[in-house]
């Protein structure tokens, strides 16, 4: 892994730039809001809560948007565009953890006859997917109406420590999270190459917000660092306002590190030379997904 330097003095970029943010009413995306408006960044929040705290500043508008439902988030983006007439940068921040355990079904077989929750793969991969699609055809939008002053756009996921690790009990979670990895493996070249927009992605450890008050206390009563709210936000802004692409942050113990690119360069080693060769032969051959037509069906 790397070790990321933030440099503070570059969130100044983020001065008049339009922002669009999912989930941002509670920790982290709270933290996110609050630290892109003292940026000097017009942000435009959707959440399924009102704003709290309640941020008073000319530069905030605040969207009810529900992630999951595709004509929210859509409404979220026209919303925005319509009182900017521009979109920079797009933050999908919205989340919600595992609830209930999805392997409990009790005694009878009538219990399995009805199917689990899935407002988790709703909200953090399904929305993230709604959220994704959207932003782009507003940046696109926003790229082209605006090209004499706006040069960068990008898109900014989050994932969580759960993208990569073994999380026994998060089954749902750690799907969504992974997923959401996918999402940023799959559209980081191929939006950067086709559309000029950034794709970046960050995975927090254990923050202390309100999410995991359940299960911090283990990690507390370890010495096990923990996270800030303020330590993952220093890595969202870090990416908007610098020309990182394609950059996966791993946010732990208040440190930063790039942990995707190291992964990339020892590939041949774990896969084995030939299979690497014949992977790498095949994604170019996919021409980064450009290539992609659909089939016939059978």
């Amino acid at each position: 892994m790397t070790s990321v330097v933030v440099k503070p003095d570059t969130f100044g970029n983020l001065k008049d730039k339009v922002v669009v943010i999912i989930g941002g009413t509670t920790g982290i995306g709270a933290v996110a809001v609050t630290e892109l408006l003292s940026a000097g960044a017009k942000v435009v929040l959707g959440d399924v809560k009102t704003s709290d705290p309640a941020f008073t500043n000319d530069n905030f508008t605040f969207v009810y948007t529900d992630v999951s439902k595709y004509t929210c988030v859509v409404n979220l983006f026209a919303t925005a565009f319509g009182l900017h007439a521009r979109i920079d940068h797009a933050v999908c921040n919205a989340g919600i953890i595992e609830s209930g355990q999805l392997f409990a079904t009790g005694d009878s077989d009538d219990s399995i006859r009805e199917p689990p929750p899935t407002a988790v793969l709703d909200v953090n991969l399904k929305g993230a997917i709604f959220f994704a699609r959207v932003a782009v055809h507003y940046m696109r939008r926003s790229l082209a109406q605006n090209a004499s002053t706006q040069k960068d756009s990008s898109i900014l996921l989050v994932s969580s420590v759960a993208g990569f690790g073994n999380w026994p009990g998060l089954f749902q979670y750690s799907a969504s999270k992974h997923g959401v990895m996918g999402l940023f493996h799959s559209t980081k070249d191929f939006l950067y190459g086709t559309e000029n927009i950034r794709v970046n992605v960050i995975l927090p450890n254990m923050t202390d917000t309100q999410m995991v008050t359940g299960v911090i206390a283990a990690y507390k009563a370890n010495g096990i660092p923990t996270n800030d709210p303020k330590h993952v936000v220093n890595a969202f802004l870090h990416s908007l306002s610098t020309n990182t692409t394609g950059v996966a942050l791993y946010v732990s113990g208040g440190k930063i590190f790039e942990i995707e690119k190291r992964l990339d360069d020892v590939k041949a080693q774990w896969l084995g030379q030939d299979l690497n060769d014949e992977l790498q032969a095949g994604q170019h051959a996919l021409g980064a997904g450009r290539n992609w037509t659909k089939g016939k069906s059978a």
